[in-house]
């Protein structure tokens, strides 16, 4: 459990579907897929309850953790310490597990590393310790030579949301408490909570109204909110759940 780089896991789980838990059980973000095809992720609910059925987004990263400097780091190390900082933000530790150290500038530009754990942060610190599950492949250069981001797990801290431009991560198939652990479904069958009144067959997008549902795609594609689902099998009824296929994985 952990381990970002392992192959795909395909038995043995330790919590099931229909299961929360409020300690970890697996790796955020884990892919698993059942005999019939449903594909869920692993997840963490964020500060608030989610409902059945309803589909979930990722928390936004924090501005001030993109495109930062660090220590040097020799090839072959684990730990890296992003330094000089001035971020007016709470970091808890491991909030960023399962997530990714990206190197987006400067040199070993274009590589990353999965998050195995971070160190605490509060304003007013100034370094935050990094460490990655592979080895560095290109030594990292201090003074903002190298520059990286540290990008959240997108089903880590998971939420409904009014704002429809969003990061969809998939529906609960049971009610989860905040903060706890849960299988989120991305892809197969699924029963989902409609807005309007969709034909079988119509492309779905997350809707506002309420936060979590889903409704038809509007006539001209707006390309902030990408088609997450089909309607299935039934035209959907407005205020209620029905099926439809998730298209996330």
């Amino acid at each position: 459990m952990g381990n970002a780089n392992a192959p795909l896991k395909r038995s043995g789980w330790a919590q099931g579907l229909m299961e929360i838990s409020a300690n970890r059980k697996e790796t955020v973000g884990a892919l698993r897929i059942t005999s019939d095809g449903r594909k869920f992720r692993y997840a963490k609910a964020g500060a608030s309850n989610l409902a059945a059925g309803k589909m979930t987004i990722a928390a936004l990263p924090n501005a001030q953790t993109i495109n930062t400097s660090v220590v040097a780091a020799a090839i072959g190390a684990y730990t890296i310490q992003l330094t000089g900082l001035t971020w007016a933000v709470d970091i808890a530790e491991n909030q960023y597990q399962g997530g990714f150290l990206q190197i987006n500038d400067g040199t070993g530009e274009a590589i990353q590393y999965p998050i195995v754990s971070n160190s605490a942060f509060v304003t007013g610190d100034t370094t935050i310790d990094i460490t990655v599950a592979a080895p560095i492949k290109v030594a990292l250069v201090a003074s903002a030579t190298t520059e990286v981001s540290l990008i959240p797990n997108p089903w880590y801290a998971t939420a409904l949301s009014e704002v429809e431009e969003s990061f969809s991560t998939g529906v609960p198939p049971v009610a989860v408490t905040a903060l706890y652990y849960y299988w989120s479904q991305t892809g197969g069958i699924a029963i989902a909570f409609c807005h309007g009144t969709p034909a079988v067959g119509s492309m779905m997008v997350l809707s506002s109204m309420p936060p979590g549902a889903l409704r038809v795609m509007a006539g001209t594609l707006d390309v902030d909110q990408p088609v997450i689902a089909r309607m299935y099998a039934t035209v959907g009824v407005s205020g209620e759940y029905k099926p439809v296929q998730l298209l996330l994985d």
